[in-house]
C-alpha cells in the first residue's frame, strides 16, 4: 500500500501567507503540502535554507497561474478534472485518517523500541538472492517442491516458471542485496533468516508468492540507531500502517476482477 502518513511532526499552526497571485493567497499551509512527499529531515533543510524556501514558493506561484489560467478555460468543468478530484480526495481523507488514528503509536519513542526490537534488521549484512515469483500459493508450493528436488537447476526454473518479467534475462537472480535494498520487507526477512543454499518460501508480498534461494551471505557489522533513524521510522510506519488496513479488511467487501488483472 502506498503510504501518504506524515509522522514526526509538530502540530498544525494558523496559516502564514507567502505570496498572493491576482489576490490568491498561498500559505505555508501550501507549501507544507508541496512538501508532504519528502521526508523529514529533507523538508527540514528546504524549511531552513531560504534559497529553497524561494524555490519552492516559485513553483507555487507557477502553479497557481496556470490553475487560474485553466480555470478561466473551464477546464475545471470536465470529466477528467473531476475523476482527479475524486482520486485525490480519498487520497487525502485516507491520510487524515492515518494521522488521527496512528499519530500517537509513531513517536521518536516507539521508533527507538522498534530498533531495539528489530536490531537484526539493521546491519551491513549481505546475501545473494534467487527467487521464482508465482501468483498464488498452490503453484507456489508446487514449485517450491520442484526447485528442493535432487538435480533441480534453480535458475533454469525461474526462467521457465517466474512471473517476474526480469526472469528471461537474468533467470531469477537478483545478485546481492542488503537490508536497505529496495524489496519489500517480508521479501528481505525471508532471504535473511535462509541458510546458505537454504531455498525456502513461498514468501507472500504484495507482488505474490516467492520461492527464494540463498546463494552466498556476506556478515556485515550493526549499524546503530542514529545511522539508521530514519529508516527506522519509515518501516516502523510501513508496518502500522499495514496492520492498521489489514484489521480493516477483515470487514470490508472486496470483489477483484481477476479478468482484467490478467
Amino acid at each position: 500500500m502506498a503510504v501518504f502518513l506524515i509522522v514526526f511532526t509538530s502540530s498544525a499552526v494558523a496559516a502564514t501567507e507567502w505570496a498572493k497571485v491576482n489576490g490568491k493567497v498561498i500559505t505555508d499551509k501550501d507549501v507544507e503540502l508541496a512538501l508532504s512527499g519528502v521526508n523529514e529531515g529533507q523538508r527540514a533543510n528546504i524549511l531552513k535554507d531560504i534559497n529553497s524556501r524561494k524555490q519552492v514558493l516559485s513553483k507555487l506561484i507557477d502553479q497557481e497561474i496556470l490553475a487560474q489560467t485553466a480555470e478561466k478555460e473551464k477546464l475545471d468543468q470536465d470529466q477528467d478534472f473531476k475523476d482527479a478530484i475524486s482520486f485525490f480526495r480519498k487520497q487525502y481523507l485516507a491520510n487524515r485518517l492515518l494521522q488521527k488514528n496512528l499519530k500517537s503509536q509513531l513517536t521518536d519513542k516507539a521508533a527507538k523500541n522498534y530498533y531495539d526490537a528489530h536490531k537484526n534488521r539493521y546491519s551491513t549484512d549481505q546475501v545473494h538472492v534467487q527467487h521464482i515469483l508465482l501468483a498464488d500459493e498452490d503453484k507456489a508450493k508446487e514449485v517450491l517442491n520442484k526447485a528442493k528436488a535432487p538435480n533441480t537447476d534453480f535458475q533454469e526454473l525461474a526462467e521457465k516458471m517466474s512471473r517476474d518479467p526480469s526472469a528471461k534475462n537474468n533467470r531469477g537472480d537478483i545478485g546481492m542485496i542488503n537490508r536497505d535494498s529496495p524489496f519489500v520487507q517480508e521479501f528481505k526477512d525471508a532471504a535473511f533468516r535462509a541458510k546458505k543454499g537454504e531455498i525456502v518460501g513461498p514468501v507472500k508480498t504484495a507482488f505474490g508468492y516467492h520461492v527464494i534461494k540463498v546463494v552466498e551471505k556476506k556478515p556485515g557489522k550493526p549499524l546503530e540507531y542514529d545511522e539508521v533513524e530514519m529508516r527506522v521510522k519509515q518501516e516502523m510506519q510501513h508496518d502500522v500502517v499495514n496492520a492498521y488496513v489489514s484489521k480493516l479488511k477483515q470487514t470490508a467487501k472486496i470483489q477483484v476482477e481477476e479478468k482484467t488483472l490478467k
